[in-house]
This record gives C-alpha cells, sequence and structure tokens, in this order.
C-alpha cells in the first residue's frame, strides 16, 4: 500500500491528463440573480451570485413577511466538473446566524440551479437539525 504522502490522486476522476488545462475554475456561468421556482417557499427566495476580482460571493435571501430576509453576502467556493475543466457548475457557501448554522451546496444542472441546504440549530431548543433541497431559474433583464 502506497503512502499518503506518495499518492498523487485518490480516484481515477482526480488525475489530470498531461492535455488538460485544468486551473482556475471561472464562476461566470453561476453568476446572476437565481428566483426560487416554488414562489410559496418558506425557504431561500432568491440568491444574487457575483464576481469580484478573483472571489465569488454568494448573497441569499429568506422568506420572510413582508419582504425577503437578506441574509447578507458570504464568500463562496466554484467547482468544475472535474479536474480538467475550466468552468464553473457547482459552489458551497456557509451562514452562522448564532442560532444556527445553514451549509449550502449547490450545483447547475440543464440550466436550472439545484440548492441543498444543511441546517443546524446551535442554541439547545431541541429542533431537529434538517435538510432541504429547492430549484432556481436565473432571473434575466429584459
Amino acid at each position: 500500500m502506497q503512502s499518503k504522502q506518495s499518492l498523487k490522486y485518490m480516484r481515477a476522476d482526480d488525475e489530470l491528463k498531461a492535455e488538460a488545462l485544468g486551473g482556475v475554475v471561472d464562476s461566470s456561468p453561476l453568476v446572476g440573480t437565481w428566483i426560487n421556482t416554488d414562489k410559496a417557499t418558506g425557504g431561500i427566495v432568491k440568491l444574487i451570485l457575483s464576481k469580484e476580482g478573483d472571489s465569488f460571493f454568494v448573497q441569499a435571501f429568506g422568506a420572510c413577511s413582508p419582504a425577503p430576509c437578506d441574509w447578507g453576502k458570504v464568500e463562496g467556493a466554484v467547482y468544475s466538473s472535474g479536474v480538467d475543466s475550466q468552468e464553473g457548475m457547482a459552489f458551497t457557501a456557509s451562514y452562522d446566524f448564532g442560532f444556527m448554522e445553514t451549509s449550502l451546496a449547490v450545483y447547475l444542472k440543464s440550466g436550472i440551479l439545484v440548492l441543498d441546504s444543511f441546517n443546524t440549530f446551535k442554541d439547545g431548543s431541541h429542533r431537529s437539525d434538517y435538510f432541504s433541497r429547492e430549484f432556481y431559474y436565473q432571473e434575466y433583464s429584459t
């Protein structure tokens, strides 16, 4: 068995082919305003994804009344579909609200943004930690 230090990859998908580009992942395919397909959602109603310099940012808006709650802007990590791709197709981001932490794992599939959220309560309220999945379409200016 090889030692961990001598390994170059852990799966065949992790091996970079000699002719592959690889490198920095371009977040451009993700950038824009994304609206939840479920108008009655109790979760995240909208995402604004932006690129500032080399950084990618996520601004989420929760379902609140009378207007959506701005969760603020946090930095996200962008991922491609493989080690030889530079096109961004997924990201992760985390929010810490004090009483609860929310981790987002999001990916683009056939023009739809699929958001998985993992919600962990830290306030001793005995609420169950929970998972949710929501779908978003990109809002375009007219």
